[in-house]
């Protein structure tokens, strides 16, 4: 009978070359969480200090003074019925409102920074902390505006932009360390001029030609469906706005879905009820996922880091503050951006649906009283957190029990 003569080593090589494209992929996967979290793990800090400073802006005039909801800080003391003492303290908290909601905007700047400069070294650092500055707010490039060229500013493009710019010019400066090759006396010149303006012009196109027109289309975009949608009226628009408020929290299509609402809450055309709950509901629902895990599987879900800072989510949420949740929606947004938008569309459904209308543009726990029958809101929020922090919990779980995500102290 004849035999099949192999060698010996043809086993072993498809073996191992088997395990080395295995080892491979997981290596990518790790080495793109790693990036991702060095960002992260450096905004939550700046996302804390400023919400913190913002609620206690918000907690002074309105909850300790008594201020009417519906009337600014400025209005207040312009009213002129306040002692001078009164007034001081309206002056610190217009302050702390200015000075940390100004902390907010160096969020996503941070992040694309830290970010970057995990993957390309200090030359990314900077060109990410320029592109996050650019993607909150955007370069002003010359239009035609009733037959003149105008500096116009186009719509922001949040922290989409910032992600993007941060792993783009990240990569893009390792490529240009690893294959620019020049001798010893050009070293210099290559790392202090060369690829510094090199990357920085990049920088500077991908943020005006590449990504600050893509957040400027779903803008223009959401503005004429929400608009379109608006005027039909009714659930469909309540399931369109809640949809795109949660999407980016803050974003391009957040700020359309924003600019849209309160136009026509202004024309009292539709009310802002499916808004206001869909700001709050992600954060709430994710700081809920930080508190509820260990009793619906026995373990915790996320690291220390992140579980402080889900359970500051919930409180800036009922500040009426929703950029808590950004870290979240960055570290895994394929999942965490469709959960928000569905947990935001159930309480948006359940609250207008039986009858709640909130007119007032404002989602803070001190305007509830101003909303119109407002048990079926406080029951939207709450369904909607739950349903968010439960499915979060039991897809964590799933992913720790996979091997595909590890958690430091998820025992109890």
């Amino acid at each position: 009978m004849p035999v099949t003569k192999r060698k010996v080593g043809d086993v072993d090589k498809n073996v191992k070359k088997t395990t080395v494209t295995t080892q491979s992929s997981n290596s990518k996967f790790d080495e793109f969480q790693k990036h991702l979290m060095t960002g992260i793990s450096y905004m939550i800090p700046v996302l804390i200090m400023g919400g913190l400073l913002g609620a206690l802006s918000q907690l002074i005039p309105y909850v300790f003074m008594g201020i009417d909801p519906s009337m600014s800080i400025v209005d207040a003391i312009n009213t002129g019925s306040y002692s001078a003492s009164s007034e001081n303290i309206l002056k610190f908290a217009y302050i702390l409102q200015t000075f940390g909601f100004k902390l907010f905007g160096f969020a996503i700047p941070i992040f694309a920074a830290f970010a970057a400069q995990s993957i390309g070294g200090k030359t990314a650092l900077i060109c990410g902390f320029i592109g996050g500055v650019v993607a909150n707010n955007p370069i002003e490039t010359l239009n035609i505006v009733d037959g003149s060229y105008q500096p116009v500013a186009p719509a922001p493009s949040g922290f989409f932009g910032g992600l993007l710019i941060a792993f783009l010019i990240g990569y893009f400066v390792r490529f240009l360390n690893n294959h620019i090759k020049v001798s010893h006396n050009w070293m210099a010149f290559k790392t202090t001029f060369l690829i510094p303006l090199i990357s920085v012009l990049t920088t500077m196109i991908l943020m005006i030609y590449v990504i600050t027109p893509i957040g400027a289309f779903l803008n223009e975009s959401v503005k004429n469906l929400l608009t379109s949608a608006g005027k039909s009226g009714g659930i469909v628009y309540a399931i369109l706005l809640s949809l795109t408020t949660a999407f980016d929290l803050g974003g391009a299509v957040n700020k359309a879905a924003g600019f849209v609402a309160t136009g026509l809450a202004v024309d009292k055309i539709m009310p802002l009820t499916a808004r206001v709950i869909a700001i709050v509901t992600p954060s709430i629902g994710l700081g809920l996922s930080a508190l509820l895990d260990k009793y619906i599987v026995k373990r915790r879900v996320y690291d220390r880091q992140l579980r402080e800072a889900a359970k500051t989510s919930v409180f800036l949420a009922f500040m009426g503050i929703s950029e808590g949740a950004i870290p979240f929606a960055l570290e895994n947004p394929a999942f965490t951006i469709p959960l928000y938008m569905i947990g935001a569309l159930i309480g948006a459904l359940i609250g207008v649906g039986f009858g709640a209308v909130q007119w007032f543009p404002e989602s803070a726990i001190w305007a509830w009283p101003l909303v119109e029958n407002i048990v079926p809101y406080i029951c939207g929020i709450l369904v909607g957190s739950l349903f968010i922090a439960i499915v979060n919990i039991l897809y964590r779980n799933n992913q720790i029990k996979k091997g595909k995500l590890v958690v430091q102290e998820w025992v109890i």
